[in-house]
């Protein structure tokens, strides 16, 4: 007696087949003991019997395809089958095991705890809006309007939940789980980070006068969707993840290398932009002030400087 499992592409069991007898034929023909949907698969395509040290073995009859291990390029015509690594009849993964064959200790269940992942999600979504609402109380310069605040939040909510949507339909084809609430989590994560960062950003070109962290809010912006997207990958499958990482890293940092030719060629065109981006109160203005004598003397100097190059321009006109 023994088992044949037909497995998905992500190696995870889709079917299973019992066999009473000690030889099972698998093929895409009606007269094998398992019958595999596949094209590529012969009409007889491979035989599972018991050597006579009592392995399962398994032999190809001569199909056009061959027969591989899992992993393996090379044809084989004969595969002692260890009940845990399968193998690859046409684009069709075949595991075969013994009764006796020992499974993995149950998972010890975690306990229920539906309510939590709902508590973080609305916190994180709170957090989101405070940190909107509170960005566009301190930058307001006009007579309030309840439609400024509204129009943000209304914005962010639709592009979230349509992003959400987007993945959730992804896992739920690719996976047959949608994983909403997960995804939910992901993404309102993901845009409390970047809605921090840009506050930090703003608050430090004009508290501080440091342009810094404003002039790359893009290429942390875009880091921020790529860790956002690769989690979102990994909620539809674990398998690969090292090619999921390697895909996402390159796809992002060429979007970054791009944005930044943009910028410096932008740069060396229209020259230093604007050190603050966004005007707060007066009172978060953090660095010293300078006297009106400072001042004045950096213009007296700069005064200075500009008239001896035009002072060597014209000099330089003359020679010619």
């Amino acid at each position: 007696m023994m088992w044949v499992e037909i497995l998905s592409r992500h190696r995870d069991v889709a079917s299973r087949v019992r066999i009473a007898g000690t030889e099972a034929r698998i093929g895409r023909g009606y007269d094998n003991d398992v019958v595999i949907d596949d094209p590529y698969v012969a009409a007889q395509h491979v035989r599972i019997f018991r050597d006579d040290a009592g392995q399962l073995v398994a032999e190809d009859l001569g199909t056009a395809n061959g027969t591989f291990l899992d992993g393996s390029k090379a044809r084989l015509v004969r595969i002692v089958l260890d009940g845990t690594q399968p193998i690859r009849i046409g684009h069709t993964y075949v595991r075969v095991r013994d009764t006796s064959h020992a499974v993995d200790r149950e998972r010890v269940a975690p306990p229920e705890l539906r309510a939590l992942p709902i508590v973080i999600a609305v916190a994180l979504g709170a957090l989101i809006v405070a940190v909107e609402v509170l960005h566009m109380w301190l930058v307001q310069t006009s007579e309030p309007k309840a439609s400024n605040y509204l129009s943000p939040v209304l914005g962010m909510t639709a592009v979230v939940l349509g992003w959400v949507g987007m993945w959730a339909l992804l896992s739920r084809i690719f996976a047959g789980r949608s994983h909403v609430l997960r995804n939910m989590l992901i993404a309102l994560a993901g845009v409390l980070a970047v809605s921090l960062y840009n506050e930090f950003a703003n608050f430090a070109a004009f508290a501080w006068t440091w342009p810094i962290a404003s002039d790359y809010a893009y290429a942390v912006l875009w880091v921020g969707v790529a860790v956002v997207c690769f989690l979102h990958l990994r909620e539809i499958s674990r398998s690969r993840l090292w090619l999921k990482g390697a895909l996402v890293t390159v796809l992002f940092a060429t979007v970054i290398g791009v944005q930044t030719l943009q910028q410096s060629e932008a740069f060396s065109d229209a020259g230093r932009r604007n050190t603050a981006r966004q005007l707060f109160p007066p009172a978060l203005r953090l660095a010293p002030v300078r006297d009106e004598g400072t001042f004045f003397g950096d213009i007296a100097k700069l005064r200075s400087k500009l008239d001896d190059d035009r002072t060597r321009g014209l000099a330089d006109e003359a020679d010619r």
